[in-house]
């Protein structure tokens, strides 16, 4: 299993025991709500952070938004690892009155974005829900989506992509990760200067290339 590059948003499959809440102590202080959550799938998302030789920074999907809990992984302790883009053909084919608004949202992005060369696929709600088998998208989700950009993307090519996730029925967060930040596809497409909001390992800045060296 290839560790080396562990980036924002892949799932990891865990085994609960080993959860820290610092990368120095195994003191696990977890909410027992967020814990039930996590024992009923085993599976944690990537959080923005520095991944060491031996720690992974992670989020534990509470049943709320409001219960969502930032924690650490051991590397060796890694039982599996899914990537948004190993759920692009993973969403459930079932007709359209089975599945949420997010579900169908998702397919019509993925036939819009078939020319699409850099690796992308769903996150948040959505992908929890693909990658784990637990419903976790409601009515009222919205669709994340991820983009791994590690070369330069035009703002002429992240309008064309957002111009075709314009007339979903619902709203739609594209987020960019390069090898130094993450952005908004929006923000990065639309924002009259150069200048936009860059989330780094240190925290947010503001900045006018993504793919630079911080």
């Amino acid at each position: 299993m290839n560790f080396r590059s562990i980036r924002p948003h892949y799932l990891l499959k865990i085994d609960t025991d080993s959860i820290s809440c610092g990368p120095n102590s195994f003191d696990v202080s977890i909410p027992a709500s967020v814990r039930r959550e996590l024992e009923e799938t085993n599976f944690v998302v990537v959080r923005r952070g520095v991944v060491t030789e031996n720690w992974v920074p992670i989020g534990i999907r509470g049943h709320q938004r409001s219960q969502r809990w930032a924690a650490w992984y051991p590397r060796y302790a890694i039982k599996g690892i899914v990537k948004p883009m190993d759920l692009l053909t993973q969403v459930d084919p079932l007709k359209d009155r089975e599945v949420s608004p997010a579900h169908r949202a998702f397919r019509s992005l993925r036939n819009a974005w078939q020319s699409l060369t850099y690796p992308w696929g769903p996150a948040g709600s959505l992908g929890f829900e693909v990658a784990t088998g637990k419903q976790t998208t409601t009515l009222r989700s919205d669709l994340d989506v991820v983009i791994y950009a590690d070369e330069p993307l035009s703002r002429r090519d992240a309008q064309r992509l957002l111009a075709a996730a314009d007339d979903l029925e619902v709203t739609v967060d594209i987020r960019v990760e390069t090898p130094t930040c993450g952005f908004s596809l929006t923000e990065y497409a639309t924002s009259p200067t150069k200048t936009i909001l860059l989330r780094t390992v240190d925290g947010p800045i503001l900045g006018d290339d993504p793919w630079k060296r911080l």
